[in-house]
């Protein structure tokens, strides 16, 4: 029997520092893996050296393939680029589904009588994306339209207040894949016990709160992977058990997650995803790292915000007010001195990671979906 194909179309850059590539990456393995002929279709980075590279740099095997293109600029210019190429590709290629992050691929689509499907991360009618807001009104009204796919379900809510039916709309968090745990990276410092932050330093992530603790346990070492000190926003002065790495291969991470004791995730009210973003997507967002710690198996002390328990519970992590240090200071102190408690809750947030949200599970929930939505 030959196979179903599916063209993913993602404007990010490979290889990229940015979650975003980590996340188109593992989901095309993922849909390989569901017996599917997957072709990505995404902008070749400066730093690309050849496609075994590619593979090898995000650590997975080559069961898809891909397709780079040279970016003509940036912005709109590169989204409408990207989208005539996947037009024709869709032609070319004939794929039975057409899988895009990309709103103005997605209005080419429409123009095609091929069925397709959009997956948003954002609410299109914030200030950088409403151009794209009108864009999106007209391809989810065509037939050949398959459906919404969205990250979490506060922005399920979102988006059905905007006027999407919810029967349009599959909600599908992020994922991560299971890591061999007995390999370490070598952390800095001579510290018997030690917290790990693995993410950008932008703002809303919450690092002053990671510098405070720091300052007022100097016993325990913190370690910093993906930032740098001169990002910090102030110029803060930094305690000498704070220790920084910079980026990291993703194909690397996982050895310094194994090294660390437990897992920090300090999101504030207000979270960024770069430095030139100018609105936040704390009340919706599905951060990748959440679902890497839980593959960790490490205890996770995160945010108690409403859209990070729509995964995380009490038993599976230590919930903490976002911007209350002292609450931060008290929650790992319980855990550095509990180490019954530590691996329950590392333990939980592991089973439930295994049952529910690797990339796998992922991308045989929604292609359910939409081959439930292509049959109709």
């Amino acid at each position: 029997m030959r196979k179903m194909k599916l063209l993913y179309v993602a404007e990010v850059h490979l290889p990229g520092r940015k979650a975003s590539s980590i996340h188109v990456m593992r989901m095309c393995k993922a849909f390989s893996e569901q017996n599917l002929k997957v072709r990505l279709l995404a902008f070749r980075s400066k730093q690309y050296s050849g496609v075994e590279h590619l593979y090898n740099y995000y650590g997975i095997d080559d069961s898809f393939e891909i397709k780079l293109l040279r970016s003509p600029g940036t912005g709109r210019l590169a989204a409408f680029y990207m989208a005539l190429r996947a037009m024709f590709e869709v032609l070319f290629f004939r794929p039975h589904i057409a899988y895009t992050r990309s709103p103005v691929s997605s209005l080419f689509f429409s123009l095609l009588n091929r069925p397709f499907a959009f997956e948003g991360h954002v609410i299109l009618d914030q200030s950088a994306h409403k151009w794209l807001s009108t864009f999106f009104q007209h391809f989810s009204r065509v037939n050949n339209f398959l459906g919404l796919v969205v990250i979490s379900s506060a922005l399920k809510k979102m988006f059905v207040e905007k006027g999407t039916p919810p029967e349009d709309i599959f909600v599908a968090h992020d994922a991560a894949d299971a890591k061999p745990m007995d390999e370490k990276g070598e952390l800095k410092g001579n510290f018997g016990f030690n917290a790990g932050y693995f993410g950008n330093v932008y703002k809303g992530r919450g690092v002053e709160i990671i510098v405070a603790m720091a300052n007022k346990k100097p016993e325990i070492g913190f370690h910093i992977f993906g930032g740098i000190a001169e990002d910090l926003p102030g110029n803060p002065e930094l305690p000498d058990n704070l220790f920084f790495y910079g980026f990291l291969p993703p194909s690397e991470v996982h050895l310094y997650r194994n090294a660390c004791d437990l897992l920090l995730a300090p999101y504030q009210p207000e979270v960024f995803v770069s430095k030139k973003q100018a609105y936040s997507t704390s009340s919706y967002m599905s951060p990748l790292k959440i679902f890497e710690y839980m593959s960790a198996r490490r205890a996770i002390i995160v945010s108690d915000m409403p859209v990070l328990r729509e995964v995380l519970s009490d038993t599976s992590s230590m919930l903490v007010a976002p911007s209350d240090e002292n609450a931060w200071v008290d929650a790992i102190d319980i855990l550095k001195n509990d180490e019954k408690k530590r691996e329950q809750i590392a333990r939980n947030a592991y089973q439930k990671f295994c049952e529910e949200y690797t990339w796998g599970k992922r991308a045989e929930s929604i292609l359910q979906w939409l081959l439930g939505r292509l049959k109709n």
